[in-house]
């Protein structure tokens, strides 16, 4: 008995080393994780039907005294049955695909079974049916238990259960009773166990698979991850110029040999080798497809796998998605930009009257100061003019337009306004979003300073710092509050620092970390960073 049943683990082995390579087929996996009952059935009823026809041709034939070695079983006659591994695939069969696959698959091995012969013929052909049934019906059991320790030791009781039922069946239905129960006594105990442990190892393997699968899927979806967060940036700047910084980035992180972008027929860009595999991650917006980029690999192999697929897919939506993302930023930087025009609009004709009006005053006493003003005038409105129209220009510039328009101001005001310049000289190449100091100053002093009975004044500092260049425009005005988006405030002045805010934040992120310090009385200190790792000097 201990010989046959080390026979029969030999038998289960090597169906088992079958099942392993089943397993590493994507149909047979999907059916298996329950993703569909319906989906890839017949595909799967065609594959354990072949599993438990060669677990029947593998088996030992075996007579009431004993069994016979032989590789292959084609017929058997007279009184021999076989010790089969059958069992196996029909009760698989049932645990994955419910009573219906199960019946179809036991049908099928015990019509086979039957033709083979043999005085146990009749037994064998109604087992595995009823073994199908049974297992098909203990698969919402065995489904609520799946992937856990528990499969196992369910999927082992049943194959247990289901060839004890075939053993029973022989000693019911076989003739002569004495050579059945021979038969029984021989090969119940090594078939049985061997079987069970068959179904359940077949688990284990499937388990294993399964876990394997997560990791591999979890692997490739931090690959994803990084591969968008590392491409989120690119598609801030121009279309032509993102595809290529994500082309290299997919030519970098993947495994394709070869990256292009197509947008209608122009390749706006092509890099690496082109092989006739390819797959396509297209990039649309609002339901029009903007283009798409094209990855090429060696073999059709390296990109058709479910988790390369899978990745590749998932990268294709991530695109839209931050295409789309940066779409809406672009749309609401247009609209920050119109945005600006208007403030500069709200802000020159209060501006422009006061200051004609020290011209006017000015010409009858003092004409060469008039002139002056006159000068200055001219280049403060040409350069409001170039500041508009320009997204970024250098810190220099900016201060440039901030000291033309305080010598109006102190033109207007004299000695009642002090200013102070603190400069880093090494700072000041940066580039900043146009009209962002400027506004800051005059804040401080509209609000702050004008109606002060003391004299006032305004600091303008750009310092170095570790995390990037500080620009701060404090002053010891009245203060304010510092919620400057409430409606309460003044329009104007809260309109200009959210818009900069705004504008800073698309150019720098949280990065630009726009403050507003300010005590009632005592004045109030504006400060935001240019970060040194953006754009250029």
């Amino acid at each position: 008995m201990l010989y046959l049943l080390a026979e029969q683990v030999e038998r289960v082995g090597f169906l088992i080393a079958m099942a392993f390579l089943f397993s590493r087929q994507q149909k047979l996996r999907h059916f298996m994780h329950y993703q569909g009952e319906n989906q890839n059935i017949w595909y799967f009823i065609c594959l354990f039907s072949f599993f438990a026809i060669l677990g029947t041709y593998s088996g030992l034939p075996v007579t009431d005294i004993g069994f016979r070695e032989t590789p292959w079983i084609h017929k058997i006659t007279g009184w021999e049955a076989i010790a089969t591994a059958r069992t196996i695939g029909v009760v698989i069969a049932g645990l994955f695909g419910g009573v219906r696959a199960g019946l179809c698959v036991g049908l099928i091995a015990g019509i086979h079974r039957y033709f083979l012969g043999g005085f146990v013929a009749l037994p064998c052909l109604i087992a595995p049916i009823l073994q199908g049934v049974f297992s098909g019906l203990m698969k919402n059991s065995l489904k609520k238990r799946y992937r856990h320790i528990s499969s196992i030791q369910m999927s082992f009781l049943v194959g247990f259960l289901a060839e004890s039922l075939q053993m029973l069946l022989i000693l019911l239905l076989a003739h002569p009773f004495d050579k059945a129960l021979s038969l029984v006594l021989l090969i119940g105990i090594p078939q049985i166990l061997a079987n069970s442990l068959g179904v359940a190892v077949f688990f284990v393997i499937l388990i294993q698979v399964a876990l394997e699968e997560e990791r591999i899927g979890a692997h490739y979806a931090q690959k994803a991850l990084q591969i968008a967060e590392m491409t989120l940036s690119y598609w801030r700047k121009p279309l032509n110029v993102a595809v290529c910084e994500i082309g290299q980035a997919l030519i970098r992180e993947t495994e394709a040999v070869g990256v292009t972008f197509q947008q209608k027929q122009n390749i706006l860009f092509q890099q690496g080798e082109i092989t006739p595999f390819g797959i396509d991650l297209p990039i649309g917006y609002r339901k029009h497809n903007i283009g798409f980029f094209r990855m090429f690999y060696k073999r059709v192999q390296d990109y058709q796998t479910a988790e390369v697929t899978a990745i590749l897919n998932g990268l294709g939506q991530l695109f839209s998605q931050q295409y789309a993302l940066a779409e809406a930023e672009r749309q609401a930087h247009l609209v920050t930009n119109a945005e600006i025009k208007a403030l500069q609009a709200q802000m020159d004709p209060h501006f422009l009257f006061n200051v004609l009006n020290t011209i006017k005053s000015l010409i009858r006493t003092s004409p060469d100061e008039s002139r002056k003003m006159i000068t200055q005038l001219a280049k403060y409105l040409r350069k409001n003019m170039q500041n508009v129209n320009q997204d970024l220009i250098t810190i220099k510039e900016e201060l440039e337009h901030v000291e033309i328009y305080l010598n109006l101001v102190k033109a207007r005001i004299g000695e009642r306004l002090q200013v102070k310049w603190e400069l880093d000289e090494n700072c000041l190449d940066y580039t900043i979003p146009s009209l962002t100091i400027q506004p800051l100053v005059e804040n401080s002093i509209i609000h702050g300073i004008r109606n002060m009975r003391s004299n006032g004044w305004v600091k303008i500092s750009v310092t170095n710092m570790i995390n990037g260049v500080q620009i701060s425009v404090a002053d010891n005005g009245k203060g304010m509050e510092t919620d400057f988006v409430n409606e309460d405030r003044e329009e104007h002045m809260g309109f200009a620092l959210t818009n900069i805010q705004q504008r800073l934040l698309y150019h720098y992120g949280e990065k630009s970390n726009f403050t507003i310090e300010s005590q009632i009385g005592e004045g109030t200190i504006v400060s935001f960073v240019r970060p040194v790792d953006e754009g250029l000097r």
